[in-house]
């Protein structure tokens, strides 16, 4: 054994020698020519432009609005969910922020006669924020909204994003299988890529292949292969499907469905016997079948590929140093009887602190509802099925609803009654608790 291990060892070196001279090394390369002073310096804001940005970043705004008035423009920041008025300014200030968050964001400062679209990344000091521009004509002006992301700050397991253990178990277990379909639904604004840039964070360390088709890529993480669609180079939904099958991957990411085209390069992935992402707008989880309808796919198709279905919404987490207890008011009485949930003895309520900045409220937490199709589920969408009936089925045998979740939430004072109103937690399509009878009786109210 010794001397066949000798014997390999000589002819992997005479090996490595015969190879080395063909290989480029290293140390041979040359140096790159080191970028001027104007391309290392990052972009800069005039005070008005960066005040703006400061004050919202440390207001934890998700997004800045620019809205043009009849003789100014208002700046609006959304924090948490709700849009604040923050200032109001002149129309040529705001046309001077306008033309130069555009022209970092390498659009025309001119006013656009159609919708644009890009990004920029903004350092200053250790924060580093990148920011999503989209510019629109409007009646009274060009108007734009900011995106801002922070990298630094994404999400990495899926405690953290509020997910009960129950969901976060099947979640796992379709990551364990490696098959399929999983799409993560609801309206803009409620956590989606958030949770699929979770689920990346989790395979990131794992032993797979990942590669991901994304317009735009909202973060970049390292040891992923992110491709971005670009039609204007060739890169569209279905070349790119085609060739990141190519590229043999174990999962793929296509960041929304909101097209046909989207949506028929998901179902390749997908039917080719890859793990597939997605995000997908759709009230709750059920309704994704709706959705995918409309969409263009067949019922046999979806019931073929569809494996879990997340839907999700964010509420504001109530302020844990000033909230109080109190009891039910006849509204929130009112609301929880028509969705028949179980009424709480005591719930928790806002009061405002130095701590919240006297909202009462301080950061957003995910509700959720997931929905893993079975058998009895797959025939339902096969002999085409409406979304009402499949509702009601998912329902009453059992699977947790999105209700139930934030009922859970505000049972144990995490959020409010009111927060669930407001992200339509409480809706009446998601009113599929009240029992078989009353569910019948509404259906034929809707109809």
């Amino acid at each position: 054994l010794m001397a066949y291990q000798e014997h390999r060892s000589q002819n992997v070196r005479q090996l490595r020698e015969n190879l080395l001279p063909h290989f480029l090394r290293l140390d041979q390369l040359e140096e790159e020519p080191e970028a001027s002073e104007e391309e290392e310096q990052p972009p800069s804001l005039t005070v008005e432009a960066e005040t703006i940005l400061r004050d919202a970043h440390q207001a934890k705004a998700t997004d800045i609005h620019v809205d043009p008035c009849e003789d100014s423009y208002r700046i609006r920041l959304r924090v948490d969910g709700i849009m604040l008025d923050a200032c109001e300014l002149s129309r040529a200030q705001g046309n001077r922020i306008i033309n130069q968050f555009k022209t970092l964001a390498r659009l025309n400062p001119l006013p656009s006669f159609t919708c644009e679209e890009s990004s920029f990344l903004y350092e200053e000091g250790d924060v580093s924020l990148d920011l999503r521009i989209t510019a629109v004509p409007c009646s009274f002006g060009s108007k734009i909204a900011i995106r801002i992301l922070e990298p630094s700050l994404a999400i990495t397991q899926l405690e953290d994003i509020g997910i009960f253990n129950e969901g976060a178990s099947w979640m796992r277990s379709w990551l364990d299988a490696n098959a399929g379909m999983l799409l993560v639904a609801g309206p803009t604004g409620s956590g989606k890529t958030t949770t699929l840039y979770t689920l990346l964070h989790q395979l990131k360390m794992s032993d797979t292949h990942v590669v991901t088709l994304e317009k735009p890529v909202e973060y970049q993480i390292s040891g992923i292969n992110q491709i971005q669609i670009d039609p204007e180079n060739g890169i569209d939904f279905e070349t790119g499907s085609q060739a990141l099958l190519r590229l043999d991957p174990d999962y793929v990411l296509i960041g929304e469905l909101r097209s046909p085209a989207s949506a028929e390069a998901a179902l390749n992935v997908a039917s080719s016997g890859r793990a597939l992402m997605g995000t997908l707008h759709s009230k709750d989880a059920v309704g994704t079948v709706s959705s995918l309808r409309n969409l263009g796919m067949d019922d046999f198709e979806i019931a073929a590929n569809l494996n879990l279905v997340v839907a999700q919404r964010l509420v504001r987490r109530l302020c844990p140093e000033c909230r109080k207890q109190t009891v039910l008011s006849e509204q929130q009485v009112n609301w929880l009887k028509a969705c028949g949930v179980q009424l709480p003895e005591e719930i928790w309520e806002p009061v405002g602190c130095d701590n919240c900045k006297g909202i009462g409220y301080k950061d957003r937490i995910g509700i959720f509802e997931v929905w893993c199709p079975i058998e009895e589920d797959r025939s339902m969408i096969m002999n085409h099925e409406d979304e009402y009936a499949l509702r009601r089925h998912v329902a009453n045998r059992g699977n947790p609803m999105m209700i139930e979740d934030g009922m859970d939430k505000v049972r144990r004072g995490i959020t409010t009654v009111e927060e669930l109103i407001r992200v339509g937690a409480m809706g009446p399509a998601m009113n599929v608790s009240t029992g078989k009878e009353k569910f019948e009786q509404q259906l034929l109210q809707q109809h």
